[in-house]
């Protein structure tokens, strides 16, 4: 297993100063950020890709390949998701979306092969009920089983998810299948405005699961994922606020060391 860091200016300066060891920088499909990244380190690139809104069949799987082999990026990562106005309890709606989930992530498969696609869904809330359908367990499940595509598990994700469906994170995840498992993501969760919200600080419940999820790898019951990624920090107005460089001082090294703990 692998320690990715989710890229952040702050994160190179720690990376320059060599007050931090990491595996690889966690970029997104941004071809500039990809350019300064490189002279710090190995990147693995997390795609913004999403299955369930008709946008595959119009990308650039070229580019996409390209951009996987330059960066030796291990698989190619896509969201299940639904549109806005998505109304689950329409039986003909839920068929057209399921077949559509298929549809697309086949087009994945087929360019990429099935050990080379991973899927992740997003975090469900109350502030986003169309989501709840691609969150279900026997939704996700079944279309990772039958694609044959691999789980990108998502610690914090699963975490919001079953806060919101008000049962406990463990049965929720148990319930997925981690017998394809290669990717997972670790950040921290709490409160706010009004709704749980991921990418803060690591705090003791997340520390929790994580030792958690590492203990079902290490004694066989998943399957080892190929990186971890710590998603705390970034670019833009949206991660720079709670980009604190204390925190990545911090738990940067504490990820690290419980990773590559030898058994």
């Amino acid at each position: 297993m692998k320690l990715a860091v989710n890229y952040s200016n702050t994160l190179i300066d720690l990376i320059k100063e060599q007050s931090v060891g990491i595996d690889l920088i966690k970029c997104p499909d941004w071809e500039g950020m990809l350019e300064e990244a490189r002279p710090y380190g190995p990147i693995t690139i997390h795609f913004d890709l999403h299955v369930g809104l008709g946008e595959i069949v119009n990308l650039d799987l070229s580019r996409i390949e390209r951009l996987k082999n330059q960066t030796a990026t291990p698989h190619v990562n896509a969201h299940l998701v639904t549109p806005r106005q998505f109304n689950a309890t329409n039986r003909k709606e839920l068929q057209k979306i399921q077949d559509l989930w298929r549809k697309e992530l086949g087009i994945l498969v087929d360019c990429f092969g099935p050990d080379h696609v991973a899927l992740e869904h997003f975090p469900y809330t109350m502030n986003n009920p169309h989501i709840r359908a691609a969150a279900d367990l026997q939704n996700y499940s079944q279309v990772i089983e039958e694609t044959g595509c691999r789980l990108l598990l998502d610690l914090a994700h699963a975490r919001i998810t079953a806060d919101t469906l008000g049962i406990d994170v463990k049965d929720y995840i148990q319930g997925m299948p981690l017998n394809r498992l290669v990717e997972l993501h670790t950040t921290g969760v709490q409160m706010h405005a009004g709704v749980l919200t991921d990418h803060f600080r690591l705090g003791q419940e997340d520390w929790v699961i994580l030792e958690w999820a590492l203990g079902e790898i290490r004694a066989g019951k998943w399957l080892e994922p190929r990186l971890i990624a710590f998603e705390y920090g970034g670019v833009g107005d949206v991660f720079v606020w709670r980009t604190d460089v204390n925190v990545l001082r911090t738990q940067i090294p504490r990820l690290y060391k419980m990773i590559h703990k030898r058994s």
